[in-house]
């Protein structure tokens, strides 16, 4: 288990998650009333950029939370949520009750670039993300 657990979140669910003064479970196609916690910083921003992103560049804000702030008896999995990103190593994890935001609790947010052939960017439709290629890009990367 990991020192420190990250939750990554867009610079509007970070508003809302200050204005609360709790980072709330949410919903939606795997899990209903989960946390999403990742166990490195990077993951957390890619995961949340892969997930929720709008575009190149948008603002990624990641919350670093120490493991002794969560009780682990509502630590779960959260593979589901992320099943086709995993790469060797990553894990994810739920967590089923509000995180109280605290001093112990650091913040911060960076713009995220996912490194993406020319041609390729990403695209945002609904409540899903995936890529969008120029003519030229779906005939290079598609056919080969």
């Amino acid at each position: 288990m990991p020192r420190y657990f990250y939750h990554g979140t867009t610079k509007q669910g970070y508003e809302a998650i200050q204005k609360a003064g709790y980072i709330m479970p949410q919903s939606g196609d795997t899990y209903t009333d989960k946390v999403f916690l990742a166990g490195n910083d990077s993951y957390a921003r890619r995961i949340t950029f892969l997930k929720h992103a709008e575009y190149q560049g948008q603002e990624i804000v990641v919350y670093r939370i120490p493991k002794y702030v969560l009780k682990k008896k509502f630590l779960g999995d959260g593979s589901k949520h992320i099943s086709n990103m995993v790469t060797l190593g990553d894990k994810t994890w739920t967590y089923s009750k509000p995180i109280q935001l605290t001093n112990e609790i650091d913040v911060a947010s960076a713009p995220y670039y996912l490194n993406l052939p020319e041609g390729v960017s990403i695209a945002r439709e609904g409540k899903g993300t995936g890529f969008a290629f120029t003519k030229e890009a779906a005939e290079k990367w598609l056919t080969e």
